[in-house]
């Protein structure tokens, strides 16, 4: 299975569907050993932590399920897949660089051969109508031009009783309310999209759900994160740009499951599956 690429259509579409981020970042370095700590240090925050913790808690148990991780970045979860003893994990991504340490992750964990990449802009399609049991977007649709042709991909990957994972920034939340005021109407900037300049719109629940329906999904649990902002502007005399008051994730973790809290956050996270 690793690396083999087994029953995986090679002739992809590279069509570019997305903003790509510049040499200069660390995602398109060369170094993998910089950009994979780089990626971790990222994974460390405690924002990223809650997050991933209602990504797993949501994903469910993956041991001996088909596993994909579309927009796998450098592969936290595609290493948290083998430690679950998936039947098989596949990674996509449209950056070959990162993928290229997403791969040298994979090593340095012993799980190489348990993993397959793939490198494309697009979903990818498979021989053999292999199909997948959890596949997981996580910060994928924010980034993508046709976002309801990637659902509907992702739709037609799944097996009958599967889900799709989806993580994307919530402008129905009281961050989207103070950050993006603040951008819009004090600094000016009409085109602000978030944390990354790669975004190109916003989510909310509802208009999330009217998109998954036009692919053939529909919502079954969500969960949110950062519903009160931890990381704040600093003092103008302090040399840190933010000040992050980290026990305020305590909010997450009591509300992020409750209704109407878990739509709230700036982070929203959903488990869907198929209408039937």
């Amino acid at each position: 299975m690793g690396n083999s690429l087994q029953g995986v259509n090679r002739f992809l579409t590279m069509e570019v569907n997305r903003i790509k981020y510049p040499e200069t970042h660390w995602i398109r370095s060369d170094d993998r050993e910089k950009s994979l700590n780089f990626y971790l240090e990222q994974q460390s925050k405690v924002y990223s932590r809650i997050k991933n913790a209602f990504i797993k808690e949501l994903a469910g148990n993956l041991k001996d399920k088909d596993f994909m991780d579309y927009g796998c970045g450098a592969g936290f979860f595609i290493i948290y897949g083998a430690e679950q003893q998936a039947l098989s994990i596949t990674g996509v991504d449209g950056e070959e660089k990162i993928l290229d340490t997403a791969r040298y992750f994979a090593e340095k964990k012993g799980f190489h051969r348990e993993c397959d990449f793939i490198c494309s802009e697009t979903m990818p399609s498979f021989q053999e109508e292999k199909k997948f049991d959890v596949i997981l977007l996580k910060d994928v649709i924010e980034h993508v031009k046709d976002d309801e042709k990637l659902l509907k991909n992702a739709a037609g990957l799944l097996k009958p009783e599967g889900s799709v994972i989806i993580s994307t920034q919530n402008s129905f939340s009281l961050n989207y309310l103070l950050e993006g005021s603040w951008e819009y109407f004090i600094k000016g900037n009409k085109t602000w999209c978030g944390w990354d300049p790669t975004h190109i719109r916003f989510y909310t629940p509802l208009g999330l759900r009217e998109k998954l329906k036009k692919a053939g999904l529909k919502s079954v649990e969500w969960r949110s994160a950062y519903i009160v902002p931890y990381k704040i502007p600093s003092f103008p005399w302090s040399q840190k740009s933010f000040i992050r008051i980290d026990s305020l994730s305590i909010i997450d973790k009591i509300f992020g499951r409750i209704f109407p809290f878990n739509q709230m956050g700036w982070n929203i996270t959903v488990k869907v599956i198929p209408i039937r």
